[in-house]
């Protein structure tokens, strides 16, 4: 499970903030994992879209950090997503996963390229697309996402931050993945695991 994962990986994520930027990403996600947690036991019988609206909105109340906030925003715009009937469960993952890039990108102004979660989301959108037109199961397209993720988190360490505190301070950066990136890659991966167990 992503929560049980962000959890576990609260000093991890600390450490790769704190290279660049509060150090604190990792107590941002803990925090916002426990909020999942307890949107998950109180809402099991809820629609797909009604659960992440449910999760992005508990994540803006006990995750209300810059990185909090923008994984709200993308929990939120994607919840819009998947509310449309139909579908195949990869594409309709993969135009969710887009909806919340998009909305991330709006809020954060961060652009592919400028070395953030974006990087990652744009990596595992493009992974999301290969796999609905290719027909894969969500097993598989879930474990390609994963992976997608973790190379564009490891991609991350030789690019120059362009936004954000880490653009501050680039020669802290360098060397180092984003650590955004990096929670996005360990949260796909839990998901991943779970769905092939």
């Amino acid at each position: 499970m992503a929560a049980h994962a962000l959890a576990s990986s609260t000093d991890e994520l600390n450490r790769l903030d704190g290279f660049a930027g509060d150090g604190d990403l990792g107590i941002t996600m803990s925090a916002a994992a426990k909020a999942l947690e307890d949107v998950l036991v109180a809402n099991q019988q809820a629609e797909p879209d009604e659960l992440l609206a449910a999760c992005g909105a508990a994540i803006a109340r006990h995750a209300p950090s810059t990185s909090g906030t923008l994984l709200a925003t993308g929990l939120l715009r994607a919840s819009k997503v998947v509310q449309q009937p139909g579908g195949d469960v990869v594409k309709v993952l993969a135009d969710a996963f887009q909806a919340a890039q998009e909305a991330i990108q709006a809020r954060g102004r961060a652009a592919v390229g400028d070395r953030t979660i974006v990087d990652g989301l744009q990596a595992v959108c493009t992974s999301l697309q290969a796999s609905s037109s290719a027909g894969l199961r969500l097993e598989e397209a879930l474990r390609a996402a994963a992976e997608a993720a973790s190379t564009a988190a490891e991609a991350t360490a030789a690019m120059e931050p362009k936004i954000g505190r880490a653009s501050w301070v680039p020669d802290r950066a360098k060397g180092h993945p984003d650590a955004g990136c990096a929670m996005l890659a360990i949260a796909l991966r839990a998901v991943a695991e779970d769905a092939g167990a």
